[in-house]
């Protein structure tokens, strides 16, 4: 399920013809695409991830493979946040905040849940469409795409590519 640099599933490579050049320039387009509002206690603070290994997860409360994928996400951000590793999650449910706050605080989020608009909820990102949950983008420290996903994955294959990225100054 996990592909590397330049090719994205999910119909992830829709407009992202560029993966292997991708800069800062696109990690900063990506993230200033993604709206400010939150739910949980966690702010959405994008200047804070440059130089970050970053992974975005597109999730929504309703998808079970989702939710088991919130011990990953979890694990990950506990292993690797001191190292310069940050999770992201967007929440594309059409209920919003109505649901996600809840789900935010039941879960005790330790990541920010940003709370997908219209636009995204239709599938629509700088990188192309999200057809599958959960969807994925990982970034590297210097804000090249590294690789895009969707599906289960488990916590072993995520941990030895955040690793590798991470080991990557």
């Amino acid at each position: 399920m996990i592909s590397r640099r330049g090719v994205l599933l999910a119909g992830l490579a829709t407009g992202c013809a560029r993966n292997s050049e991708s800069t800062l320039a696109d990690f900063r387009t990506f993230m200033n695409a993604l709206p400010r509002q939150t739910a949980g206690e966690v702010p959405f603070e994008p200047w804070k991830l440059e130089g970050k290994v970053v992974l975005v997860t597109f999730i929504a409360t309703w998808c079970f493979p989702c939710l088991a994928e919130l011990r990953v996400i979890n694990r990950l951000e506990s292993d690797h946040s001191a190292k310069g590793f940050a999770n992201v999650l967007v929440g594309m449910d059409l209920e919003g905040r109505q649901v996600l706050e809840p789900f935010a605080e039941g879960y005790e989020l330790k990541v920010p849940l940003i709370v997908a608009d219209d636009r995204i909820r239709s599938g629509e990102t700088v990188f192309g469409r999200i057809r599958e949950l959960p969807s994925r983008i990982l970034f590297g420290r210097s804000g090249e795409l590294v690789v895009g996903f969707h599906g289960v994955a488990q916590y072993e294959s995520l941990d030895r590519l955040v690793v590798s990225e991470i080991a990557k100054k």
